[in-house]
């Protein structure tokens, strides 16, 4: 049996995509957990993520971001601190760990909410576009606890929490780096 191509995949990994932000489960089952589309998922995230880290987001007054290859390995990091504290609270509650399905969706929505983001800012006026994405992105994030890890109510929380935590960890680590090592990470000249 031949792998499929990365347009069969692409396609596979939307209508996925699109059935979690819909709560369709039979879209949901386009999305592969394996490992080879884990690695493909991995290869979309980092096209987006590596856009966002070209994009330039404004920072607060005073702080100084690395070059943007960097910014990339920050974003990156972050996110995977992220997929970290969601494994461990789902370790924690005595939880099945099959995580590759749900690492996928994310990272394929990566993409897919990057480009719509892009036409959005486009197409709708001031900041609806922005506002259209981030309830679509929190609807995805819920839908997809829900129906890949089967987490709900307060336990939905928790996770969230936990992945938050994660990522503020990594955030202040990656700050205490570029203290120490300008141009490494994102510092406060003083």
């Amino acid at each position: 049996m031949n792998p499929p191509s990365l347009i069969d995949e692409l396609v596979a990994a939307a209508r996925g995509c699109f059935g979690i932000l819909l709560g369709r489960e039979q879209e949901i089952k386009y999305l592969d957990g394996s490992w080879p589309a884990l690695i493909s998922s991995a290869i979309a995230a980092l096209l987006a993520i590596g856009v966002q880290a070209m994009l330039k987001l404004p920072l607060p007054e005073g702080v100084v971001a690395p070059i943007p290859v960097m910014v990339l390995l920050h974003l990156v990091a972050v996110n995977v601190a992220g997929f970290y504290g969601v494994y461990l609270f789902l370790r924690a509650k005595g939880r099945g760990i099959d995580m590759f399905r749900y690492i996928a969706a994310h990272n394929w929505s990566n993409l897919f909410f990057l480009s719509a983001t892009l036409i959005l800012v486009f197409a709708l006026p001031g900041l609806m576009g922005s506002l259209a994405i981030t309830i679509a992105t929190a609807v995805f994030y819920v839908r997809a606890a829900t129906h890949l890890l089967n987490v709900r109510g307060a336990d939905l929380v928790l996770m969230i929490g936990a992945q938050l935590l994660a990522m503020l960890a990594c955030v202040i680590l990656l700050m205490i780096i570029g203290g120490f090592i300008p141009g490494l990470g994102f510092y406060i000249p003083g």
